[in-house]
């Protein structure tokens, strides 16, 4: 079943479950308005890891960061580990709402620090956090979450992205990488 927005679920309502004095409200009404509930507010998610990678010299260009593995995809999102993207399939709705969740242990030569950004479809948008390495060999971590909206309904392309912003193009060790998409249930405006 396809999600539905809490706008389109309470005209469902009004609709099929009219007052009951008369008698109107079958079975069947109630079931499927207690199943499209659940379609529409079942967790949904897209997650990528990769669990040791080498960003070889690492410079102030932003450069995708690549996984090696899906570790869960529902229906509203497509993972492609190698591109490094997740994408979020609007599904018909209005709008989308989703929480970007992104982990990794840094290791870098001391005094480089290294940006991760959140990119959609191309465009840095708001979401990163820069992390200052502590040396080869000495982790660091570097972790967000940001909420996303669309408003278009469109299919929209994430990836996150790696630079330096101090530091020589050196490489950039990430390990326990992790880059997670979830569904947020929407209204619908």
């Amino acid at each position: 079943m396809p999600r539905k927005t809490m706008i389109a679920l309470l005209d469902q309502a009004d609709t099929t479950l009219p007052n009951n004095t008369a008698q109107q409200i079958t079975a069947a009404d109630v079931r499927q308005m207690i199943k499209d509930v659940i379609d529409s507010f079942a967790p949904g998610y897209g997650a990528m890891q990769n669990l040791l990678v080498t960003l070889a010299a690492l410079g102030l260009t932003p450069r995708v960061v690549p996984y090696t593995s899906v570790l869960v995809a529902t229906p509203e999102f497509t993972c492609v580990p190698a591109s490094g993207t997740i994408t979020r399939l609007g599904g018909g709705l209005p709008s989308t709402v989703n929480r970007v969740s992104f982990y990794a242990d840094v290791a870098a030569p001391t005094g480089n620090e290294v940006v991760f950004s959140l990119f959609r479809d191309g465009v840095d948008i708001p979401g990163g956090t820069t992390v200052s390495a502590q040396g080869a060999g000495n982790v660091v971590q570097a972790a967000f979450s940001v909420g996303t909206t669309a408003s278009d309904g469109l299919d929209h392309v994430y990836d996150i992205r790696a630079s330096k912003i101090s530091g020589g193009a050196d490489d950039v060790e990430l390990s326990n990488v992790r880059f997670i998409m979830e569904y947020v249930p929407t209204i619908g405006i």
